[in-house]
């Protein structure tokens, strides 16, 4: 009888969020750093819920494109911010320095070859804990859940290896790790220094340029058949360009449109692509989930591998392959199997 009426009290709860008015509240905190700004967007639900160690997520971005067209696209369901508001959880992402709304450093206004990669993975942790610290702050609570996609992944565990005092669960979409014969990130691509080859490249300078046309094709080549449809509504991919494009305010003053993302990334992806880590997830103390689309090619099996071997000391590890599905899974028919298998994690019992 007890067990019948928790189920329907849960129950209750779940079509009761389905139906909340979701609040949006945009703000802007300092970071660690004098002089950056970040961009800070929360989602919760009106009514809302109480704040707990338990249901309080960080969305942590990629490489290229900044926090609101990953996880809070307003095209049709693929809002997977507002999905996790309904799903009982309060919601915030931001923006690293120098994406989408949070402070640009003077040489993101430069030709990009004047100056030497910008946002380097140990000040994108520095900017995860400011916005950890003050999410703290706000809902009185010591823990946050932390998901990060792609170099948001690397990001967030790097600082969770330093900080797993401040992090109840982990997720790990899509991670670069460790893999040493990584061939989109390592030697033979165009990051390496063809005269000196244990060096990155250099002359790519602070930033480069991203276009709808380039993210295209590299989604496109993902998907290992002729009929993309097949994997993903055609329409998602134009929204989600335009929103992403929009994030940055230069980004109409090229042809075609294009917006500016930091090197730093590339400069760290290389290293860790050639032997030289950067963070060990041996140091990592939390209930960790490791999880990919089975097509990625930026998180290679290999990787997930290493990481799975080397998360020695989380009490709980985890590691899910989705089928059918790529680096961009989150925008694909497969999402739901995303959201849930992570749902799944961050309340599964202790």
């Amino acid at each position: 009888m007890l067990l019948r009426f928790f189920v329907f009290a849960l129950l209750f709860l779940t079509a009761s969020l389905s139906q909340a008015q979701i609040i949006t509240h945009d703000t802007y905190i300092d970071a660690v750093d004098p002089g950056i700004r970040l961009f800070v967007r929360n989602k919760q639900a009106d009514p809302g819920i109480k704040a707990t160690d338990d249901n309080v997520v960080l969305f942590i971005h990629g490489a290229t494109f900044p926090s609101t067209p990953d996880f809070d696209l307003q095209y049709q369901d693929y809002s997977w911010a507002d999905w996790m508001v309904q799903h009982g959880y309060i919601v915030y992402m931001f923006d690293k320095r120098n994406y989408g709304f949070s402070t640009r450093e003077k040489a993101m206004d430069e030709p990009a070859a004047k100056n030497r990669p910008v946002t380097r993975s140990f000040q994108a942790i520095r900017d995860i804990g400011a916005v950890v610290d003050y999410i703290q702050k706000q809902h009185h609570i010591s823990k946050v859940n932390l998901i990060g996609w792609s170099w948001g992944a690397t990001t967030a565990g790097f600082y969770t290896s330093l900080h797993s005092d401040k992090v109840n669960r982990l997720v790990l979409y899509a991670p670069a790790y460790a893999y040493a014969m990584h061939t989109n990130l390592g030697a033979g691509t165009a990051m390496q220094d063809k005269r000196k080859p244990s060096d990155f490249n250099y002359t790519l300078g602070a930033y480069r340029l991203a276009s709808k046309a380039a993210n295209d094709a590299r989604w496109d080549g993902e998907i290992p058949v002729p009929d993309k449809s097949s994997f993903r509504d055609e329409g998602v991919r134009d929204a989600f360009a335009m929103e992403a494009l929009k994030t940055d305010p230069t980004s109409e003053t090229r042809t075609p449109a294009s917006l500016r993302a930091p090197n730093g990334v590339l400069e760290d992806s290389f290293m860790q692509a050639t032997g030289r880590r950067i963070w060990n997830a041996s140091s990592i103390y939390v209930p960790t989930l490791v999880i990919a689309g089975e097509f990625d090619t930026w998180s290679f099996p290999e990787d997930r591998e290493l990481l799975m071997r080397d998360l020695t000391n989380a009490p709980v590890k985890k590691s899910v392959l989705i089928p059918n599905a790529t680096h961009f899974v989150l925008f694909e028919k497969g999402r739901f199997q995303l959201y849930n298998e992570i749902d799944a994690f961050l309340k599964a019992a202790p």
